[in-house]
């Protein structure tokens, strides 16, 4: 039997496909050293080996970006807030270290992980547009708290 794919069909497929696209996460396993981290480590030593949640968002257009941050914060908060720094950055911001060029931030809202060990940054995973997630807030606590967890232990 020989099924017949329409247009709406068509469109369904790459939407969900340009969608699976854009959400994927990444991981970079760069080590190095950036004016940021050095300022961030020596603040503290206690930040020498304390690795860094941030959220990353810019001036573009988001409906649901206040939400996710939030929902972000709640699960810092309910799960990691003694074991990893935790920052939110408006990366439009003039003046701001450059962390465009540093974690390719191009999404209205990204959350960076960064393992900072014996002062150094020791690579990062990005998890770019979880605004998109909110409808399922289940869902989206387990996907992020698995991130979390799988990148830094």
């Amino acid at each position: 039997m020989r099924r017949k794919f329409g247009i709406l069909g068509i469109l369904s497929a790459f939407a969900a496909i340009l969608i699976w696209t854009v959400c994927q996460a990444q991981e970079v396993n760069i080590s190095g050293n950036n004016p940021y981290i050095q300022e961030y480590v020596s603040q503290s030593e206690e930040n020498w080996n304390k690795s860094i949640i941030y959220v990353f968002y810019n001036n573009a257009e988001c409906n649901t970006c206040a939400q996710a941050i939030g929902m972000i914060y709640n699960l810092y908060e309910q799960n990691y807030s003694g074991q990893y720094s935790y920052f939110e950055i408006n990366y439009a911001d003039p003046g701001e270290y450059n962390f465009v060029e540093d974690y390719d931030l191009n999404s209205p809202l990204s959350i960076v992980l960064v393992r900072v060990n014996d002062g150094m940054a020791r690579g990062y995973y990005k998890i770019d547009n979880p605004q998109f997630w909110i409808e399922d807030p289940s869902y989206f606590s387990q996907y992020i708290t698995s991130q979390i967890n799988n990148f830094f232990n």
